[in-house]
């Protein structure tokens, strides 16, 4: 085994593979929802991990009218906080192009209680923005999206199952004291 620096390169090897797990766990998955109608429900089977996510991503060419779409989904233990991201076309108000107006995203427990909803960020290049941020614990919910599609729909929501912090201490905890007994070997 070379030594650099004092320490031996297997205890960098272990060093850099604690470090690698610091980022989102590797089991993270995205869910994918696709809606192809204004009017629809969707629920998922499985539990959101740590650092899951789930897309709703939503194209109608054929309908205009009230738009109501849902999603039921499980938070599993570990996950604290969601957060999410959502963007629609509202193209010019006369002309060709998609124009979804009036959207709302809001999540509800299993009580109907709304829990989160969004916060409308602005509007860039013909395309509305909104977000939302905020403490959730493991559980059952629903995300509900509503609007008005005056022309076609293009909608896409994305929330992503927030960790709990104390998973990246308690790594960080275990790293230091890799490197702590890795010196400790090299003096003693």
């Amino acid at each position: 085994m070379t030594r650099i620096a004092g320490i031996k390169t297997a205890t960098l090897a272990t060093a850099a593979t604690l470090v690698a797990a610091l980022a989102l766990p590797a089991h993270a998955v995205t869910k994918v929802v696709e809606f192809n109608v204004l009017n629809a429900t969707a629920m998922l089977p499985t539990p959101f991990a740590s650092g899951d996510t789930l897309l709703l991503d939503t194209t109608v060419t054929q309908e205009t009218g009230p738009l109501s779409q849902s999603i039921t989904f499980t938070l599993g233990a570990g996950v604290t906080a969601l957060t999410g991201r959502a963007a629609w076309e509202i193209s010019t108000a006369t002309g060709p192009g998609p124009r979804l107006v009036g959207v709302n995203i809001d999540i509800f427990d299993a009580g109907n209680n709304l829990v989160l909803s969004d916060a409308f960020a602005g509007v860039l290049a013909g395309f509305a923005v909104s977000t939302f941020d905020g403490p959730i614990g493991p559980g059952t919910y629903r995300l509900v999206a509503t609007g008005n599609a005056v022309r076609d729909t293009v909608l896409d929501v994305s929330i992503t199952a927030v960790p709990e912090p104390g998973i990246y201490s308690l790594l960080l905890a275990g790293l230091g004291v890799v490197c702590v007994r890795a010196r400790r070997r090299h003096l003693g």
